[in-house]
């Protein structure tokens, strides 16, 4: 089913409601305003009759019973055919006429406009006949031995009606035009600022990412447009990540990828067996610090990635701690490096393959930064409050100036020992971040070595 809009269906609807209302409204005004006029011209006919008992039928009664007594009008009103009024009266009244009767039938009096024939039945009340091709209205009234029949042409009637419903129908419907015409204005300036939203769309270049804006914000479509201008935040932060990653990463691979190629060409060129083992150990040792800085730049790359929901999970720490113990031991027992774990266990809500991410490098920078012989402690804590994961070493520190800056990805403190690729701590941020937890660089006891403390809050422990 093809989709409409909103403006055709806001008009179409306004339009059919339009008509269906003022229509209805239009033919009960006509109902009322012709049964008003019904009412109206009865309540004459009764008033008319009542008028002619009290002044003219008693006296008709006694002096002109032989000779009925016929009220003419003037003659000018009888020839003409107008509806306004005049000093001899209205061309109305030839359209009104009145009979009286003694109490057998016989006509005492009536007007010019009167047959000499009864009008109807000697009964009391209203009824309609018809006379002279036509039909009228007559009222019957006794008053004594005297019969009075007032009777009143039907056009006369249907006239007033009809100039009652047009004068009330007709201004309705002449109306609603330009009641349309208001309603497409009204429309069309609603729904404005949507058209100008569509139109800055479809305008705009592939690769523009820049906020859209409104001269004009509707409440309706204020939530549309933040949500648009945050998902192009989103792809104008991600494109970024990627451009700073991608010229980072040829930055750092560039220094790595050419001494492997000097080894090369040294164990190529080599003289004697001895020579060129050499050389080809020096490049072995060279290949797994670049394999270290690739594994270390997709690890930054996916802790950077935006997290998705449906991926957090419940998430227990002791176990990730005990696998990167594990993972980490060889090189661990290489340096003579003593690992030891403390706390009770505790679990957050994240995604546990970049909780793990962030176990594996705060104990890889531990080893590999600590001295040789030295001892790497990492505590799990559970508070009121929250989850507290530490890792300290005892290594030579981070000086108070600079402990922001180690969390800059392939940053490292000039002088440092380790072959490290400075994005670690880097990694570690970006993925505590993503878990709304803090890192912060403390000093280790008694003031020597290096602690990492990343405090989850407690809205992401097990308890919430």
């Amino acid at each position: 089913m093809a989709a409409r809009s909103i403006r055709a269906l806001l008009l179409g609807g306004s339009v059919a409601a339009l008509f269906a209302v003022l229509g209805a409204v239009a033919w009960l005004s006509f109902q009322g305003s012709q049964e008003e006029a019904e009412e109206l011209f009865d309540a004459r006919l009764a008033t008319s009759a009542r008028v002619l008992e009290a002044l003219v039928a008693r006296q008709v009664e006694k002096a002109t019973i032989a000779a009925p007594l016929v009220i003419a009008l003037p003659g000018p009103l009888e020839s003409e055919d107008h509806d306004k009024p005049g000093p001899l009266g209205h061309y109305y009244e030839t359209k009104i006429a009145f009979q009286v009767r003694d109490a057998d039938g016989r006509l005492l009096a009536r007007s010019a406009s009167a047959p000499e024939a009864p009008f109807a039945p000697l009964v009391a009340g209203f009824g309609t006949r018809p006379f002279d091709g036509r039909d009228w209205r007559v009222f019957s009234l006794r008053s004594g031995e005297v019969w009075i029949q007032v009777a009143e042409r039907d056009d006369v009637r249907g006239e007033l009606s009809e100039k009652l419903a047009f004068a009330s129908a007709v201004p309705i419907l002449a109306g609603i035009p330009l009641l349309l015409a208001l309603l497409a204005l009204l429309i069309r300036y609603g729904l404005a600022p949507l058209s100008a939203l569509a139109k800055q769309i479809a305008t705009r270049q592939p690769g523009s990412v820049a906020p859209l804006t409104l001269s004009r914000t509707p409440d309706e479509i204020a939530p549309l447009l933040e949500a648009l201008n945050g998902l192009l935040a989103r792809v104008r932060d991600a494109l970024e990540r990627e451009r700073r990653f991608t010229a980072d990463a040829a930055h750092e691979l560039r220094t790595p990828l050419a001494a492997l190629k000097i080894h090369a060409q040294n164990a190529a060129r080599a003289p004697s067996a001895t020579e060129r083992q050499a050389s080809l150990e020096r490049m072995l040792q060279g290949l797994d610090r670049t394999v270290h800085l690739a594994e270390q730049m997709l690890a930054y790359s996916r802790a950077a990635a935006p997290g998705e929901a449906a991926r957090a999970q419940k998430v227990a720490l002791g176990p990730l701690v005990a696998e990167a113990v594990e993972a980490l031991q060889p090189r661990a027992a290489e340096r003579k490096v003593a690992i030891r774990r403390s706390g009770a266990d505790a679990a957050v809500r994240g995604e546990r393959h970049k909780l793990a991410s962030l176990v594996t490098n705060l104990l890889d920078n531990a080893v590999r930064y600590g001295p040789a012989g030295g001892r790497v402690t990492i505590e799990l804590q559970r508070t009121s409050d929250a989850v507290v994961l530490a890792v300290e070493d005892e290594g030579p520190g981070v000086p108070p100036e600079l402990r922001e800056r180690v969390f800059e990805s392939y940053y490292r403190i000039p002088g440092s020992a380790g072959a490290g690729s400075g994005l670690g701590l880097a990694i570690v941020r970006e993925i505590a971040a993503a878990h709304g937890a803090r890192v912060a660089i403390e000093d280790g006891a008694q003031g020597k070595g290096l602690r990492v403390v990343v405090r989850f809050p407690a809205g992401l422990s097990d308890r919430a």
